[in-house]
């Protein structure tokens, strides 16, 4: 299941319009972006493991306040992989419609 719904996120593809660039440039770009997604993406799940552990350390010791952050620090960095997954979609979408 886990594979199921991790693969549609792994899957980004950055595609710029960048037309009157010379070839190598923009495939360095293309690379470079691709590259930048998957690291930003790689530090949100980082995110969301660290605070999942942060979460059950603070219930296991009785530390509330550990706790309470972890929990908004669960959301923080699922959003933000949320937030990165959509703007990479519409992005994809929208430079689909000049072509």
């Amino acid at each position: 299941m886990i594979h199921t719904l991790l693969f549609p996120l792994a899957d980004i593809v950055i595609r710029p319009d960048l037309t009157g660039v010379p070839p190598n440039v923009v495939a360095g770009l293309v690379q470079l972006a691709d590259n930048l997604a998957a690291v930003l993406l790689t530090l949100s799940g980082v995110g969301i493991v660290l605070s999942l552990i942060g979460w059950m350390a603070g219930h296991w010791l009785g530390v509330h306040t550990l706790s309470e952050r972890s929990r908004s620090g669960l959301v923080v960095s699922a959003g933000s992989g949320a937030l990165l997954y959509l703007s990479v979609t519409a992005a994809n979408y929208a430079s689909g419609l000049f072509r």
